[in-house]
C-alpha cells in the first residue's frame, strides 16, 4: 500500500479547519507547552509533579494531605511522589508537632537546589517557547490566563490558597 502525498505531509501546526476554535488552539498550545516543560524538568531528573511539591514546600513544611489538595493530586499518588522525593534526597516526611495523625513534608537543601536549577532552565525554555510573542503580548497572555485561572472555570482552585 502506498502513501499518497497528503498522508505523507508533516503537520507543523494545528489543522486549518480547527484554528477558529479558541478552545482547540488553547489545548494545542497547552499540550506543546506541557511537553516542553516536562523536558525541562526532566533535565534535572524530576517530573512536573515533583517540582510542584517542592515549590509548595520551599517556604516551609506542609501536611502531606494538604499538598494533595493544593496540587489536585489523588492522595495515593502524593504518597508515591513524596516517596520518590525522599529517595532522591530532596524532601523528607516528619511527624506533625500538633497532630499525631498528620505528616509534614519538608524540603531539603538538595530540593532547594533542584528548584533553583529548574527555574534557571525554565526561564530559557519559556523565552524560547514564547519567542513568537513580543514582551507586551507575553504579559497580556499571562494576564488573560491568570484571569481565567482565578475567575473562570478553574476558579475553584483559588479557594485552596
Amino acid at each position: 500500500m502506498s502513501i499518497n502525498e497528503s498522508e505523507a505531509e508533516i503537520v507543523e501546526g494545528p489543522p486549518e479547519e480547527l484554528i477558529r476554535w479558541t478552545g482547540f488552539l488553547l489545548n494545542w498550545v497547552a499540550a506543546h507547552a506541557h511537553e516542553a516543560y516536562e523536558q525541562v524538568v526532566a533535565q534535572v531528573g524530576l517530573k512536573p509533579q515533583h517540582l510542584g511539591v517542592l515549590i509548595q514546600i520551599q517556604q516551609g513544611p506542609m501536611i502531606q494531605a494538604r499538598l494533595s489538595d493544593r496540587l489536585k493530586v489523588f492522595k495515593p499518588v502524593m504518597v508515591t511522589l513524596v516517596n520518590e522525593l525522599e529517595a532522591m534526597g530532596l524532601a523528607e516526611r516528619r511527624p506533625h508537632a500538633g497532630d499525631r495523625r498528620a505528616v509534614e513534608v519538608h524540603i531539603l537543601p538538595a530540593g532547594l537546589d533542584k528548584v533553583r536549577e529548574v527555574e534557571r532552565l525554565s526561564d530559557q525554555a519559556s523565552a524560547d517557547f514564547f519567542s513568537p510573542l513580543d514582551s507586551t503580548e507575553q504579559q497580556t497572555l499571562h494576564g488573560l490566563l491568570t484571569k481565567l485561572a482565578k475567575d473562570g472555570p478553574a476558579g475553584p482552585w483559588q479557594g485552596l490558597r
